[in-house]
């Protein structure tokens, strides 16, 4: 196939060189996980979010969450309390504290966002991500087809295509939440 005209190694190169080039002056070591940082966005993004919603939004367990949870509880930038109208549920809010980090966290990335992007015009922007988008739902569709035991990455019974991992390790990894058509997370 002609390279030009192949979208997935054009997604992986995309990928790869995401992956190479770091944020800028970015210490080396973060103040917190990335994971406290989803959060930190999605209680941003939905106020007074159930603790259930949360594990929805970010794809994680009840039991990875709660200790997201009491670490962020623990920093002081969240604060959980007992829906008045059920008190099975619990509802999670950014503090003041956390506010001003999320605040800090967005601009930042709207900085870093704006560097990596620069080549682009904002037309060029707008197709990029339309043309993504567009990729994406394709590719959902795709999997709908696919059966339910299929879904995710290679099983450790499914032969790799392209042959063994040069490590020696295995990847496993649970399916991934299918959002329905035209579906979209707040976070």
């Amino acid at each position: 196939m002609n390279p030009e005209k192949d979208v997935i190694f054009a997604v992986l190169k995309l990928s790869r060189a995401m992956r190479r080039c770091p944020p800028p002056h970015a210490p080396t070591k973060r103040p917190f996980p990335p994971a406290l940082a989803r959060l930190l966005a999605c209680v941003a993004e939905n106020r007074d979010v159930s603790s259930r919603d949360l594990c929805e939004m970010m794809d994680i367990r009840p039991s990875s969450l709660s200790e997201i949870l009491a670490r962020a509880e623990e920093e002081g930038w969240i604060s959980r309390t007992v829906d008045e109208r059920d008190r099975r549920v619990q509802r999670v809010r950014l503090s003041p504290a956390g506010e001003s980090l999320y605040m800090q966290m967005k601009e930042t990335r709207r900085a870093d966002l704006e560097r990596k992007t620069a080549c682009f015009t904002d037309e060029e922007k707008a197709q990029f991500c339309a043309l993504c988008n567009k990729l994406s739902e394709h590719l959902e569709s795709l999997a709908s087809d696919v059966p339910d035991e299929m879904k995710g990455p290679f099983r450790q019974d499914m032969p790799d295509p392209d042959g063994p991992d040069p490590a020696g390790s295995e990847f496993h990894e649970k399916p991934h939440r299918r959002l329905p058509p035209g579906g979209r997370m707040r976070c």
